[in-house]
């Protein structure tokens, strides 16, 4: 079998080794990587063969679309592998110009996944039990009419951005700050002053419930809106963006919600969910990411190559999953950091 060549965008993220080694160590076939990330310094250049600095999609689409177009060319590139969330869009708005498979959605499917308002609306409507109440505020007058409809101040509210990427830009509302700040890690509160400056720009925001622990990442192959399977991470230490010690098992449960959400938005080859619970103990998806997640990888541990197979998938290759073992795999994982060396400053 030919080595595939394969091209992965935004490889600085601190878990993108682990969705790299999986395309690497994928037991099947032999493969080239090569990396892009806007930042020279990103964690993954350590990870592929070839490593390339390109320009910022969210910054300037249209110069990140040509350099990809010449980095195919140049390393005869078989598929591109998108993992930003930018990087996502600009490559489904222009997959068209492109000789090559891209794993990524359609646009327009993609667009409304984006849109944290467009997924909660769509929850409320189709799985009402998984929705998070929430409302939307573009103004301070707006802002404040939400919070207090929602419980402020007696409850812990969530504010963040409509169309934020992961954890960034998420606050927690609280008119109680605490008073122990520099004997314990920062918990990302802020008190009401803090969104009257935020909402006087150009930002359309969501209040929503502030929701319980256990967090839960939920990593799904899929095609064409159809789920294949789910495997549950449980977090047990880490923070919105990053799961450093949990526990991953399969739940027939979360599987069938999954299910119902890929449907809803019609997403293909790979997703990442992640949800917790709200007041009366339902299960609620707060963020959806369609497209790969790089810790979706270490799964790779119970015999399930997220990256692997939803490449695979994009490929239009016939894929093999082994459900009757698969939901029988229970393990627990610590995930610590590691450094490497540059000479000079």
């Amino acid at each position: 079998m030919k080595k595939l060549r394969i091209l992965v965008t935004t490889i600085g993220g601190l878990t993108s080794p682990d969705g790299l080694l999986a395309l690497r160590h994928n037991g099947e076939r032999e493969v080239f990587l090569v990396g892009c990330d806007a930042f020279s310094g990103a964690c993954g250049r350590h990870f592929v063969d070839r490593f390339f600095i390109s320009p910022d999609s969210a910054q300037s689409e249209e110069s990140y679309i040509e350099a990809l177009l010449k980095a195919t060319q140049e390393y005869g590139i078989d598929i591109i592998v998108p993992c930003g969330n930018e990087d996502n869009l600009a490559l489904a708005k222009h997959k068209s110009r492109f000789s090559v498979p891209i794993m990524v959605g359609e646009y327009a499917d993609l667009i409304q996944a984006y849109d944290k308002g467009a997924v909660y609306e769509i929850l409320l409507q189709k799985m009402p039990k998984h929705a998070p109440k929430y409302r939307l505020a573009s103004d301070y007058e707006t802002f404040l009419e939400a919070i207090y409809t929602l419980g402020y101040p007696d409850k812990l509210l969530v504010v963040k951005p409509r169309f934020g990427r992961g954890g960034r830009g998420v606050y927690v509302l609280s008119e109680h700050l605490r008073t122990d700040i520099f004997s314990n890690k920062p918990d990302g509160a802020v008190t009401l002053s803090f969104f009257e400056a935020a909402l006087k720009g150009d930002n359309e925001l969501i209040i929503m419930e502030h929701l319980r622990a256990p967090f839960i990442s939920a990593y799904s192959l899929c095609s064409k809106g159809r789920n294949l399977f789910t495997m549950r991470h449980i977090r047990e230490w880490g923070n919105a963006s990053q799961t450093y010690r949990g526990s991953v098992d399969y739940d027939k449960e979360l599987e069938e919600l999954c299910s119902g959400v890929i449907s809803a938005f019609r997403l293909d080859f790979t997703n990442n969910m992640e949800l917790a619970y709200n007041e009366s103990g339902d299960l609620v998806l707060f963020d959806l990411n369609p497209r790969l997640g790089a810790s979706s990888g270490i799964d790779t541990h119970l015999g399930l190559n997220f990256p692997y197979l939803a490449l695979k998938l994009a490929l239009g290759e016939e894929i093999a999953l082994d459900r009757a073992y698969l939901m029988q795999q229970k393990a627990r994982f610590y995930r610590y950091f590691t450094q490497w060396w540059e000479n000079g400053v």
